[in-house]
């Protein structure tokens, strides 16, 4: 620290009332200003009036040396960091924090790059927020808050109690909005088995027939909640399930187990649930676009005697009534098989 008789006394009794910078309260940001080369020093007092207005509880300045550079330290624990930031006031008025310079009036910037290292370490100073607005570590987080699965049936329930069942078991808080309620309340039974499936592949799945969605949206402090909305209202929402570079025979070697088959005359919704079995993955349907399409999964189809890999069984049963299969992952990297049409 500096000497204090380098100081004038209304500013040293400022300096001792100040503590440490608390951005929230699972993180904390310590701000320490070194004068450097030729600036002047009762320039500090104009630099921490504007820092106050910023909302910081604290900041410390000391007088610096040729060895000082502006760094940032971390400590603490990932779920509750410190940052021990040291910036520098050089000649010219200029405030020089890690890989960014200000001005004194530069007041709004400046809180924006405080609120981009609380909310995403150093990393989410150079970052581009990606989906949704959330930088990739985010974005990892609620991917993973996603990904434990549904230990309870699905097929037949009421939407809105599968829904209430699936984000009371999630860490992250979920908001629904107006006329959500209403749609959830006045939804058909869900007709598919969604067990072992992550939570979020799932409840993107129950709100879709609803017309519904979900968003991940910036909270409080740190925190990413959840709101459910009418799809019509945003222009990105979760997915049912996510796309892999990764073949079909990488994910799902079953589908290519090669058998005689013959289908005669029978509904499309049986052959669909003995050949699931038989691939041992979920098969989760488009309600949406079936319905748009007018498709109707008992409609009867058949498949001439022939020696086929269910794969291609699929292919064969599916185009019939103009739809496709597609493999998925879901949250926690398990393959499921997406049954949609064709356009």
């Amino acid at each position: 620290m500096f000497s204090p008789r380098a100081l004038p006394l209304a500013l040293i009794l400022l300096l001792s009332s100040l503590g440490n910078i608390v951005f929230a309260a699972d993180g904390r940001v310590d701000l320490e200003l070194v004068t450097v080369g030729s600036f002047p020093f009762e320039q500090t007092r104009d630099w921490l009036a504007m820092l106050q207005k910023l909302d910081l509880e604290g900041v410390k300045i000391r007088a610096g040396t040729e060895d000082d550079v502006p760094e940032i330290i971390m400590e603490g624990s990932e779920k509750s960091p410190v940052y021990r930031v040291k910036g520098l006031l050089a000649p010219g008025g200029n405030l020089i924090l890690k890989g960014a310079k200000f001005k004194l009036g530069d007041r709004v910037a400046i809180g924006k790059w405080m609120d981009k290292l609380k909310q995403g370490g150093e990393e989410g100073l150079s970052a581009v927020p990606g989906a949704f607005g959330l930088l990739p570590k985010q974005l990892a987080a609620v991917h993973e808050a996603l990904s434990g699965p549904v230990d309870f049936s699905t097929a037949g329930g009421k939407p809105r109690d599968i829904v209430e069942k699936l984000t009371g078991k999630l860490s992250l808080q979920v908001t629904l909005d107006s006329g959500a309620d209403l749609a959830l309340d006045s939804a058909e039974p869900f007709p598919d088995q969604l067990l072992g499936v992550s939570s979020g592949t799932s409840l993107a799945a129950v709100l879709r027939p609803a017309g519904l969605v979900f968003v991940p949206v910036k909270g409080r402090g740190d925190a990413i909640d959840l709101k459910i909305t009418d799809s019509r209202k945003v222009e990105k929402s979760w997915p049912v399930g996510w796309p892999s570079d990764k073949g079909k025979g990488h994910l799902l070697p079953d589908l290519f187990k090669t058998l005689n088959a013959e289908i005669t005359d029978t509904p499309l919704d049986e052959s669909l649930a003995v050949i699931q079995k038989r691939v041992n993955a979920p098969f989760l349907i488009d309600q949406n676009s079936l319905a748009r399409q007018r498709v109707d999964l008992k409609a009867k189809i058949s498949l001439p005697k022939a020696s086929l890999s269910y794969a291609r069984i699929l292919d064969k049963l599916l185009t019939q009534v103009k739809c496709k299969t597609e493999v998925r992952l879901d949250e926690a990297d398990k393959p499921f098989v997406w049954i949609t049409t064709l356009k």
